[in-house]
């Protein structure tokens, strides 16, 4: 039986046995790899963690982790899950099999499959191990394609800038210039813009900002740029300016960008920085330059067509900025503090730079005790108060000492002259500059509307309120003006109205005898005061306008201690009627203005001013008597005038104008005439000579003989003309050689109680032409007749008019014949006109100038229009003015 049973137990047994013992081995394996893969998991977590260490500290620096390194950690980290599954297994089947104390065949298959994974993932996490030896684990980043500027609160920029952008999104524009004055927030609106391209949609390329500043550095500004490629420093570090500027060119071809300049100087040449070409109307990627200066001079020479000023705040907006810098707190810890708020923001006149200043220095103080001395420390001297001497007044001073000619820099001091807020017309402007020696060109009256230009181009001088003819000064550019001159050995004193308050005497202010130009202006100020002082020798201006001047004559020994004394204004002074005989010892005067005085009659002393060059007798409110021969003895007079003001409207003769211009006409320097004729005679006299008709400036002829008007070719620097002749019938303007215009000086007319006047076809003779004016010319049926429509003259009349006025006009029935393009116009006035049907526009006529148009409804709603296009257009401009019937 033994003999049977042997040889089938070896048969079946002893494979048993030897798959038994294979599958036990895997078993007992299993703990070994289990302990491998453990060792392996810990090396790489340790790995993994060196690698994270080595990512972070690059982040910090602003590196970029490469996607390598990216992809690696996130296989590592899925590994890692998977070692830890395997390991969790393996301790619960090697759990179970100690529990079980054998090893049975039915567990054999997870093992022997667990073991495998074992084995199989220990290779896996080797080879990934393998891999994680990096040498770098990041890079520098592409730079985004606009970064950030920092920027604090802002407040009024919103309006503005969205008529930037605006513009940005015309493919047409593709330079921009911002000015305005020093501290008024250029460059916070341009970083504003630099950010509205990070967080408006858009499709530019890249967005480039750099900082020119006053001395500009060409190669600095390329590096710049350079920076904001992706390209390494040696393919431009060591180049030349052509170099760099080529490597400019080739790295922003065919992209759309835009390049922020932040304060600019002067003219950028933007060939040499490298993107001129760029812009050029070949490219049509849309490219953009913005820039940023304190001169629209400079916006004319970097070729932007599209400029805006950048304007101080509002008032409002104004309260809020400072208010906000002074911190609720402060601003409501006492009542008394808003209302001595509001006072400093009247003082910085919108200023950002000059609240944002002040605004911090007062957010600590609390009690208004310490408001009222702060604020009256500001209106004294406001650049010794805290932070404005090292943050503001270094800022307005750039621009002066930026100015290119010392003339320029006398001219502009010399504007402190004028009280704060004051409208300076720049006729007496530049009749004062003439009168201190200033200008000395062949033209002087040319020389000083450029230096005004100039200065307004610097945003150091702005245009007066509601007038292109005058200018006015910021208050902080005034006093940093008053401070210069001081400097300068020029010290000026400015004596203004205080409400309320009157000043007994000159001597209460310090050094006043020392100051060589004298200012006084007000009812507060007694003039006369001035005869009591010591002694004031170095004064060489003196001005004194509606002050305390009564009908008491100013006493003789008044210019005594005056030798140096070369300009004397005494104008809208309204009592004085008298002046001392002493007069004539002025023997430096220059410049003599008794304008709206009521002075009858010159002193004979006068004549004795042989060096006077300006004389001005404008709305004299009486009968002027002046000796013969006063006038033919100022050997040196430049200027003449005797012209109607906006206080006083000539309507008699003040002196026998016939013999007046018979002496004018002696004078040899003679060169600016204004005056006011009333008798044929005299109207004859001027046009019959021709020194005079090149002299005239401004001329009013008012008579009620004159039935017509002959202006010929010598007229040529006539720039006002006011005509009110009741008989006149025809106004001829000479049409000039070879149909060149005579009249190219002409910029206002103003025609009044000429009703027997039919048309004013002449004008189209008169190319210059501003402001037209026409009152009371009953007869008047056309401005301008049927004329040659297809002649180029006759499509370029009225292309520099900016305001018509027309009043009682009851038989007009047309401006002009067709359609005119009126590229200048800004405002139109219409009453009493009940003839005038259509207007002389079509849906293109003066499409960005107008402003306004004023009439009565009733009249507006009866008109004809070209199209329904043209009649929307207007009617958005329509403002409604009352007629009183």
């Amino acid at each position: 039986m033994d003999s049977l049973i042997n040889p089938i137990m070896d048969y079946l047994v002893c494979p048993l046995c030897g798959v038994i013992s294979k599958h036990c081995g895997y078993v007992c394996g299993l703990t070994d790899s289990l302990n491998s893969l453990r060792e392996a998991g810990r090396d790489l977590v340790n790995i993994t963690r060196d690698v994270e260490a080595r990512v972070d500290l690059a982040v910090e620096q602003r590196l970029r982790p490469t996607h390598e390194v990216n992809g690696w950690l996130e296989s590592a980290k899925i590994m890692l899950r998977e070692v830890d599954y395997i390991l969790h297994r393996g301790d619960e089947e090697i759990q179970k099999t100690c529990l079980r104390k054998t090893c049975f065949p039915g567990s054999w298959s997870s093992r022997d499959k667990l073991g495998k994974e074992a084995s199989e993932k220990i290779v896996a996490v080797e080879e990934l191990i393998g891999r994680g030896h990096f040498a770098v684990v990041a890079e520098k980043p592409p730079r985004a394609p606009v970064e950030e500027r920092p920027i604090g609160k802002t407040v009024g920029l919103d309006s503005i800038i969205s008529e930037v952008w605006r513009c940005i999104e015309d493919h047409n524009e593709k330079v921009i210039g911002l000015y305005g004055m020093g501290g008024v927030g250029k460059t916070t609106l341009l970083k504003k813009l630099n950010n509205k391209f990070r967080d408006t949609e858009h499709d530019f390329d890249l967005v480039i900002w750099v900082k020119v500043s006053r001395d500009a550095n060409l190669e600095k500004i390329q590096e710049s740029i350079l920076r904001r490629f992706e390209i390494p420093d040696q393919m431009w570090i060591g180049k030349d300016e052509d170099g760099r500027a080529n490597e400019i060119l080739s790295n922003l071809r065919g992209k759309k960008f835009v390049l922020l300049l932040d304060d600019v100087w002067e003219r950028l040449d933007l060939s040499k920085v490298g993107v001129s070409d760029l812009l050029d109307d070949s490219s049509q990627t849309g490219s953009k330059i913005v820039f940023t200066t304190r001169s629209e001079e400079v916006c004319g020479e970097m070729g932007a067509r599209r400029r805006f000023r950048v304007e101080c705040l509002s008032p409002e907006a104004a309260l809020d900025l400072f208010r906000y810098k002074v911190g609720e707190d402060v601003y409501s810890s006492h009542f008394e503090i808003s209302n001595l708020a509001q006072t400093v923001v009247e003082e910085c006149r919108g200023l950002p730079l000059a609240l944002v200043t002040i605004g911090h220095a007062m957010a600590s103080r609390m009690g208004p005790t310490q408001w009222r001395y702060a604020v009256g420390e500001l209106q004294r001297y406001p650049f010794k108060f805290a932070g404005m001497g090292n943050s503001v007044f270094p800022i307005l001073r750039f621009s002066y000492d930026s100015l290119r000619e010392d003339i320029f820099k006398t001219c502009f001091l010399y504007c402190a002259l004028f009280p704060e807020e004051h409208n300076i017309t720049k006729d007496e402007l530049i009749q004062l500059w003439i009168g201190e020696g200033f200008l000395n060109g062949i033209s002087p009256r040319d020389q000083g509307e450029y230096i005004i230009e100039s200065l307004k181009l610097a945003c150091l001088l702005e245009r007066g309120e509601n007038s292109e003819d005058s200018v006015k000064m910021h208050n902080l550019i005034r006093d940093m003006a008053l401070e210069l001159a001081s400097e300068n050995n020029n010290k000026t004193l400015v004596l203004q109205n205080n409400v309320g308050s009157k000043i007994e005497s000159i001597n209460s202010f310090d050094g006043w005898h020392e100051a060589v130009r004298l200012s006084l202006w007000g009812s507060s100020i007694d003039f006369l005061a001035l005869v009591e002082a010591p002694s004031c020798p170095q004064v060489r201006t003196l001005l004194a306008r509606l002050t305390m001047l009564h009908t008491l004559p100013i006493p003789s020994r008044f210019f005594d201690s005056m030798d140096a004394l070369e300009v004397l204004d005494l104008s809208y002074n309204l009592d004085l009627n008298q002046l001392p005989e002493e007069i004539g010892r002025l023997k430096n005067l220059h410049h003599l203005n008794l304008s709206n005085t009521s002075i009858g009659c010159l002193p004979t002393a006068i004549k004795r001013l042989i060096k006077l060059k300006v004389l001005l007798l404008d709305g004299i409110q009486c009968h002027l008597s002046i000796p013969e021969g006063v006038i033919s003895s100022l050997s040196s007079l430049q200027v003449f005038s005797c012209f109607s003001t906006e206080l006083v409207e000539l309507i008699d003769p003040l002196f026998n104008e016939t013999a007046i211009l018979d002496e004018l006409n002696c004078l040899e320097h003679l060169n600016d005439l204004s005056l006011t004729l009333f008798s044929t005679e005299a109207v004859d006299k001027l046009l019959n000579s021709p020194k005079l008709q090149r002299c005239i400036r401004r001329l009013t002829i008012e008579s009620s003989e004159l039935l017509s008007l002959e202006l010929g070719l010598m007229l040529s620097h006539l720039e006002i003309l006011r005509i009110k002749c009741g008989f006149m019938k025809r106004l001829n303007i000479d049409q000039g050689l070879n149909n060149r215009p005579s009249f190219s000086a002409l910029r206002h007319l103003s025609i009044i109680l000429c009703p027997d006047i039919q048309n004013l076809t002449c004008l189209v003779h008169v190319p210059s032409l501003q402001f037209l004016s026409l009152s009371n010319c009953h007869s008047l049926e056309e401005i301008v007749g049927t004329y040659a429509s297809g002649s180029s003259e006759s499509r370029n009349y009225f292309s520099n008019l900016m305001a018509v006025d027309l009043d009682g006009l009851p038989t007009l029935r047309s401006i002009c014949s067709g359609t005119v393009a009126f590229p200048s116009l800004q405002t139109l006035s219409i009453t009493g006109c009940p003839s005038l049907k259509k207007l002389p526009f079509n849906s293109e006529s003066a499409r960005r100038s107008l402003i306004s148009v004023r009439a009565s409804a009733e009249w507006w709603n009866q008109l004809e229009w070209e199209d329904e296009a043209t009649k929307d257009i207007f009617t958005v401009k329509f403002q409604e003015m009352n007629v009183k019937r």
